[in-house]
């Protein structure tokens, strides 16, 4: 009897030894596993401070270069808008006057132009470099790819703005100025007298001058200065003049490069000087959308920023940049900073 009692005791004793130590290697897994997620947590919340840390030192600095950029801008766009009166008869008017009686118009319109595009040069640069250190951390991030697509797109859009106000605008400025130059000392005309029989002579002769047809064709060949050009072409043949006689390495559409040739040389003697002034309307619109792209960074960044302390999915990064856009937060359409 003793003895069946001391094996049943025996078997109790191995019994409750084996749920002690099931017991034992449960919450031991367990607890490896909560270290694993709080590791893994701990993790997360240290490259998210990173993130938060490098984001806003990105922020400020892109904060110093838009407001020197601003203050530029405002110059260039105040002193054309201020002359162009977009819904008048002539809208073109007070531009036409101030090019031809302010010697140095011209000049100064082109000196606030350069220095614009090279603070927009410097600009995109600085963001171009620090996406080096700013995307990896952004990528580690949950959604970090969407992140990273809007950050990245923001930046390609500067980099265009650049272009446009660079290669379409500046350069076309000083291009069209020579040739009007060019034309104005070679010739006596008066663009708002001009008849026929004038214009025929005066057509003629610039066909006929190697130095004036080789200035005119370096800009009706020019790429960059398309958009400008597309007034020339007549409705419907934009693609075509830009398939057919910029990109190809000979002139495909020969009558349609004719009817552009001769609508522009009869531009240069009747309207003159307003072609100029349509080039800087053009550069106003552009470097007003530069300062919007830079400011679309800046945006970005702040929602960015945003996400990066909230800490949480509610709600999505595009709905809170599309929040920063409205009047009530940033005013990305209507206010200048």
């Amino acid at each position: 009897m003793a003895s069946f009692l001391d094996s049943v005791q025996i078997g109790f004793d191995m019994a409750t030894s084996l749920t002690i130590v099931g017991a034992a290697v449960t919450w031991f897994i367990r607890q490896k596993k909560q270290a694993a997620i709080d590791k893994e947590r701990g993790i997360s919340q240290q490259v998210k401070s990173t993130g938060l840390q490098k984001v806003q030192t990105v922020l400020l600095e892109t904060e110093n270069s838009f407001s020197s950029l601003v203050t530029n801008t405002q110059k260039f766009e105040k002193m054309i808008d201020n002359r162009f009166q977009k819904h008048a008869e002539k809208p073109y008017r007070k531009l036409n006057l101030a090019l031809t009686n302010d010697e140095g118009f011209f000049d100064k319109s082109v000196d606030l132009l350069e220095g614009i595009r090279k603070e927009l040069g410097g600009f995109y640069e600085m963001i171009q470099v620090r996406r080096y250190s700013l995307i990896p951390l952004l990528d580690s991030i949950n959604d970090g790819e969407n992140y990273v697509s809007i950050f990245q797109k923001n930046i390609d859009d500067v980099g265009e703005a650049h272009n446009n106000v660079g290669s379409s605008n500046l350069s076309l400025l000083k291009e069209l100025k020579g040739l009007i130059d060019m034309i104005n000392e070679k010739y006596d005309f008066k663009p708002d007298s001009i008849d026929d029989e004038q214009l025929k002579s005066l057509y003629s002769s610039a066909i006929d001058d190697s130095d004036i047809l080789d200035k005119i064709k370096s800009i009706l060949f020019d790429e960059d200065y398309f958009e400008w050009l597309s007034s020339f072409v007549s409705e419907g043949s934009e693609t075509a003049y830009l398939e057919k006689v910029i990109r190809s390495n000979e002139i495909e559409d020969r009558e349609l490069f004719h009817n552009v040739l001769t609508n522009f040389i009869v531009a240069l003697f009747k309207r003159n000087i307003e072609l100029i002034s349509t080039v800087l309307v053009s550069a106003s619109y552009n470097v007003m959308n530069a300062r919007i792209e830079c400011k679309d960074i800046l945006i970005s960044l702040s929602a960015m920023s945003h996400k990066l302390v909230v800490n949480n999915d509610v709600e999505p990064l595009i709905a809170v940049i599309e929040k920063y856009n409205s009047n009530e937060y940033f005013s990305r359409d209507r206010s200048i900073r």
